[in-house]
């Protein structure tokens, strides 16, 4: 795969339904959300729902996309403030999810079981295992976030690389002062190439999972 016939396309502020841009990103998220592979299509609904429409509800602007003839082979979800997107989605996308699962809108779904013990604190999340104090530090200091997926054919071909230098350009042009990002041992290297650095380190489950940060002032 040739990463010079990929183009990085930043989304705007206006919603289209249906989008094409969003159900390929929801498509792409499930094709590369157990650890880079697919997961089981009976979980698709529920878990492309938890994690882009969050973004998509209320920071489209903040998603890039990776095309290779006009075919999205990648892209990036972020916002240049963690704090105030965790209060609103909170709010306004975590309780009305809540409520369908309570409706039984997910029966069977283990997603959907994992996210209410979560909601609850039956279960807790990798980033609720680091340090105490640790999340208000990032959302201060390093208040940007990402996740980011690439098609699995054109994994290590630039493309991340160059999904990560457009949102951290425009994250600069409004004067963001950093971004921060949890990530298990597989892309660790790919984000110190990016210029991440190690902030923190929890084992949970017994697998390591990484708080890495990025200074974007100086």
């Amino acid at each position: 795969m040739d990463p010079e016939t990929v183009t990085v396309r930043r989304l705007s502020f206006k919603i289209i339904e249906p989008s094409k841009d969003w159900n390929a990103i929801y498509e792409l998220c499930c094709r590369t959300g157990n650890n880079g592979q697919p997961i089981a299509v009976e979980r698709w609904h529920f878990f492309g729902r938890l994690w882009v429409e969050p973004y998509k509800s209320f920071c489209p602007q903040w998603t890039y996309v990776a095309e290779a003839k006009q075919i999205i082979v990648g892209y990036l979800t972020g916002c240049p403030d963690t704090r105030v997107f965790t209060k609103v989605k909170f709010w306004k996308f975590s309780v009305p999810l809540l409520a369908d699962i309570f409706r039984g809108r997910y029966r069977r779904n283990r997603d959907a079981r994992r996210f209410v013990r979560q909601i609850f604190g039956l279960e807790k999340i990798p980033e609720r295992v680091f340090p105490r104090g640790l999340a208000r530090r990032l959302r201060h200091d390093y208040p940007a976030h990402l996740h980011m997926n690439v098609e699995a054919g054109w994994r290590s071909s630039g493309i991340g690389a160059k999904l990560v230098r457009q949102f951290f350009a425009d994250l600069r042009g409004v004067g963001i002062s950093g971004v921060h990002l949890y990530c298990g041992t597989g892309p660790l290297e790919f984000y110190r190439r990016q210029g991440f650095t190690e902030l923190a380190k929890v084992v949970f489950r017994g697998v390591p999972v990484y708080a890495l940060v990025l200074r974007l002032q100086d």
